[in-house]
């Protein structure tokens, strides 16, 4: 009796399972192809469409390093490629990256199986020294790379070395004088350096050229020349941007130019020389403090300060509050001071603008009667 009620549960358990596997929907059938099914509303790719006949750009390399070359000398380089395609290769266009770098074609069209050349020219006159990088852009009718770089590749060396590159004479006191040593290095036998000269205007700035010693750079014979850059003692308070031009007997570079920057300054000093408004709203006000302080402790009057209008500029009415403070910034007793704050305020304009708005502080002291500093704005 147990054994039958037994074997009658188990046939009813199968039963119930053979059940439940028949009510389960079948599985949806897999994809003819690995791609999934598009989604709902999802545009299916279109089919790959078969190409046709068509030419190939096959160049042999895809750079070339020239190593290192004399920033006098111009070298070339052949690309050489083929038409690997089954049609006519049309070569559109062949650019440099920089107007040194010129690539030149014979033809622009070439059959299947033709090969072809594109020339390179490169110019390195003017390049800082050391490695430099450029590139040729091919386009073609090449579907399969329709825009090819060739790169290109130089260890510059100049022809003259002039160390240091940018003669920073930084701030001078009025009736100071400085001096600067320069090296200038030149390749061929007997260098010498024939003449220094500055352009611009302002302080009479004088050089004292040295006798050529030969040196060792890197297995090369070359020769050093000293020079004494020299800034006379200081008569007017000044910031100056000028060239000092070198002449030498080197055919090849003749002429070398490097940077001489500078600022002469007095007892008095605005800080900061540019007054920062930072970012204003249109037709907003705003206001910022500079100071004007006697280096020397000794105190002064500020009579009184001006905005420098431009021809052709609208820029905005400035007011200004001056005010003899302490060093500490606190309101200091009688009507001098060795320290001033200048209030800066004005409302922006009604369009966008950015400038430098100079302005000019009068004061009682002997050779700076007037003090320069900029109003910096930004409106939005």
């Amino acid at each position: 009796m147990a054994r039958s009620k037994a074997l009658f549960i188990a046939q009813g358990l199968v039963l119930s399972v053979s059940t439940l596997a028949l009510a389960q929907p079948a599985p949806a059938p897999a994809p003819a192809s690995d791609a999934l099914p598009p989604r709902s509303g999802q545009v299916p790719p279109a089919p790959p469409q078969p190409v046709g006949p068509s030419g190939r750009f096959t160049p042999d390399e895809k750079s070339f390093n020239f190593g290192k070359i004399l920033s006098s000398n111009s070298v070339e380089h052949i690309f050489k490629f083929k038409n690997t395609g089954d049609s006519k290769l049309i070569i559109s266009s062949a650019t440099g990256s920089c107007h040194c770098t010129v690539p030149t074609l014979t033809k622009v069209e070439y059959a299947p199986g033709e090969a072809g050349e594109i020339k390179v020219i490169f110019d390195p006159k003017g390049k800082a020294p050391g490695m430099v990088q450029q590139r040729v852009t091919v386009v073609s009718n090449d579907p399969t790379s329709p825009t090819t770089a060739l790169l290109i590749e130089a260890d510059v060396e100049p022809i003259i070395t002039v160390e240091p590159k940018l003669i920073a004479f930084n701030q001078i006191a009025k009736g100071e004088s400085r001096t600067v040593d320069v090296t200038v290095t030149g390749r061929i036998d007997n260098f010498a350096v024939t003449d220094v000269k500055f352009d611009g205007s302002g302080e009479a700035i004088t050089a004292e050229i040295g006798k050529a010693e030969p040196i060792d750079v890197n297995g090369q014979k070359q020769y050093k020349v000293p020079v004494k850059v020299i800034y006379p003692k200081a008569k007017q308070i000044d910031r100056f941007s000028r060239n000092m031009i070198i002449t030498t007997n080197d055919s090849r570079e003749k002429e070398v130019r490097i940077p001489v920057l500078g600022e002469v300054t007095g007892d008095l000093e605005s800080k900061p020389m540019r007054v920062t408004m930072g970012l204003v709203a249109r037709e907003a006000q705003f206001s910022n403090t500079a100071t004007l302080t006697s280096r020397s402790g000794k105190p002064f009057k500020v009579t009184g300060i001006r905005q420098i209008r431009v021809d052709g500029r609208t820029d905005p009415t400035l007011t200004f509050d001056i005010k003899p403070v302490t060093r500490d910034g606190r309101p200091a007793a009688g009507s001098e001071s060795d320290t001033y704050s200048i209030a800066i305020s004005g409302t922006a304009t009604k369009e966008p603008y950015r400038a430098v708005i100079d302005c000019e502080a009068t004061t009682n002291v002997p050779g700076e009667e007037t003090v320069k500093l900029g109003v910096y704005l930004v409106v939005r």
